[in-house]
């Protein structure tokens, strides 16, 4: 069942990632270039580069401790999150961003945070069950 999920969850990624693009080719060929192609581009430009620094940090994840690792990823999505909001023009000042969005990203950096320590003590424990038996 988890290798069906899996596969699910990879077909869907590679759907996405081949059909926004080809989405956006298709609006601005039917609709012409407006404000809500940008909005839509801009946002896929940011989920890119989301996925670009997670895929970059994880590379050099052994290195870094897992809060290094939390901040930097944090500080990295925080930073095109605003970027996203100013190009789409949310907001003219990125202060009033910073203090709109900081909330959810701690509160869902905690929530992440939590989920892979708690992770990484019970692989901890189940591979030092396994020492142990043998």
């Amino acid at each position: 069942m988890k290798k069906t999920i899996s596969s699910v969850i990879s077909f869907a990624a590679t759907g996405i990632a081949i059909g926004i693009p080809i989405t956006l080719a298709c609006m601005l060929l039917i609709g012409g270039f407006h404000p809500a192609i940008m909005e839509f581009l801009v946002w896929t430009v940011a989920s890119a580069l989301f996925g670009v620094l997670s895929g970059l940090l994880s590379k050099w994840g052994d290195k870094l401790s897992l809060p290094v690792y939390m901040v930097l990823h944090c500080l990295g999505c925080l930073t095109i999150a605003i970027s996203a909001c100013l190009i789409n023009g949310y907001a003219s000042n990125p202060l009033d961003l910073i203090i709109s969005i900081l909330p959810v990203f701690v509160i869902i950096y905690a929530i992440v945070y939590t989920c892979c320590y708690l992770a990484m003590k019970k692989e901890a424990k189940q591979v030092n069950e396994a020492l142990q038996d043998k």
